[in-house]
């Protein structure tokens, strides 16, 4: 399972976890989430990719 950890000044704040593990589904909800993000959190927010197994 891939899930995106939100990095805010090189503190994890978040975790990120899409409901579907299809790439095309990924892409289109972390391109949304980040822009989300970016309004909540400021500028400085890097999105780290992780696997879960």
């Amino acid at each position: 399972m891939i899930v995106f950890d939100v990095i805010v000044h090189g503190e994890v704040k978040e975790t990120i976890w899409p409901v579907s593990q299809r790439l095309q589904h990924i892409l289109a909800y972390v391109t949304e989430e980040a822009k989300i993000l970016s309004k909540k959190y400021g500028t400085a927010v890097n999105l780290s990719r992780r696997i879960i197994y």
